[in-house]
């Protein structure tokens, strides 16, 4: 054979142990976070639901539908990233996509002020503060940690919009996305799993319950 052969050869090898390995590794990932995020949630509430997206591997998700206050229902999605296949992989790696998990809830008291933040340069924000309504108050720009943006809209209190800085500049390696609106869902929340896996899962919540009781 030439070495054109052996290096398909070769590479067809790493390829397969690569999926074999990252299937391994996104598996015990997934049963870890299962077991994390749902010992956190049930500090919130009973878990009345919770099942896996496609595989361990892939994701799980988990619904509070009589959940404790601030909240009324809290739904909580996990995703892993695809470690199974190199490309995919990399290609992953540098638009930095990791583990990640999406939170909404419903609150039992409508926010009276809507904050929303993500990441400088977001659109969705670009879009929210250029829109305008005939009958909807504009959002507007305020001052944010460092590496974000945050626009808002409706009751006007300083102290309630600090909470959300502690809470950003706290979590300033996790957090995507941070919508508090005043439709359904009140809350949606983005947040790389990676860093806050540090700690248990009712730390990270019992931190947001609190930025949530602020906001009332």
């Amino acid at each position: 054979m030439d070495t054109g052969q052996w290096f398909i050869i070769g590479l067809s090898i790493l390829l397969g142990a690569w999926y074999f390995v990252g299937a391994m590794i996104n598996r015990r990932r997934g049963v870890a976070t299962y077991h994390w995020l749902r010992e956190g949630l049930a500090q919130v509430g009973k878990v009345s639901e919770a099942k896996w997206i496609g595989s361990a591997g892939s994701g799980a998700r988990m619904t509070v539908t009589k959940a404790d206050k601030p909240y009324r229902r809290i739904e909580a999605i996990f995703l892993l990233e695809s470690r199974e296949i190199m490309p995919i992989w990399l290609f992953n790696r540098l638009r930095d996509k990791q583990d990640e998990m999406i939170l909404k809830a419903n609150l039992r008291q409508v926010p009276s002020q809507e904050l929303e933040s993500a990441t400088q340069g977001n659109r969705k924000l670009k879009d929210l503060l250029s829109a305008s309504g005939e009958n909807q108050t504009p959002f507007e720009l305020v001052p944010a940690p460092e590496g974000f943006d945050i626009i808002r809209r409706g009751k006007q209190d300083e102290e309630r919009l600090e909470s959300l800085r502690g809470f950003l500049n706290k979590h300033s390696d996790a957090v995507m996305q941070f919508s508090l609106r005043r439709q359904m869902p009140h809350l949606i929340l983005r947040v790389k799993l990676p860093s806050l896996q540090n700690s248990p899962a009712e730390e990270f919540l019992s931190e947001l319950s609190g930025l949530l009781s602020s906001t009332q």
